[in-house]
């Protein structure tokens, strides 16, 4: 079976590996450069994977995207919007007009300390 293990680093690094659905999460962390400490996520996920668990009890399927990092974002609520203003906004790097790719990993925008400065910035913007 092969994933896409992502992780954090000057942008999001993403490496195909081959492996076993026997292996555990563990397992799939010490061969990534991620700190001891760093949890693995499936994408969408809103917990860390069970270290101890092996990919197949988790859920892990063939090329499936794995999120490796120590950083972990607001949460599924996010900003608390409701549901009708969350689909009016998105997010923008701090002081810049640059919005975040929605298909990007939070974590791969975040520095050594797992912060990052984003604006909830609205989709469209009427300029007269």
């Amino acid at each position: 079976m092969e994933i896409y293990v992502h992780t954090r680093g000057g942008g999001d690094e993403i490496a195909l590996i081959e492996l076993e659905s026997t292996w555990t999460v563990a397992e799939v962390l010490s061969r990534t450069a991620a700190p001891g400490d760093a949890d693995a996520w499936l994408e969408e996920g809103e917990k860390p994977l069970e270290r101890a668990a092996t990919l197949a009890t988790v859920g892990v399927e063939d090329r499936a995207h794995l999120h490796v990092s120590t950083c972990w974002a607001a949460g599924p609520q996010g900003f608390g919007l409701t549901p009708s203003e969350r689909a009016k906004h998105t997010l923008a790097v701090c002081d810049g007009n640059i919005e975040l790719d929605r298909s990007a990993h939070i974590g791969s925008f975040t520095g050594e300390d797992c912060s990052t400065c984003l604006d909830l910035a609205p989709k469209e913007r009427f300029e007269g």
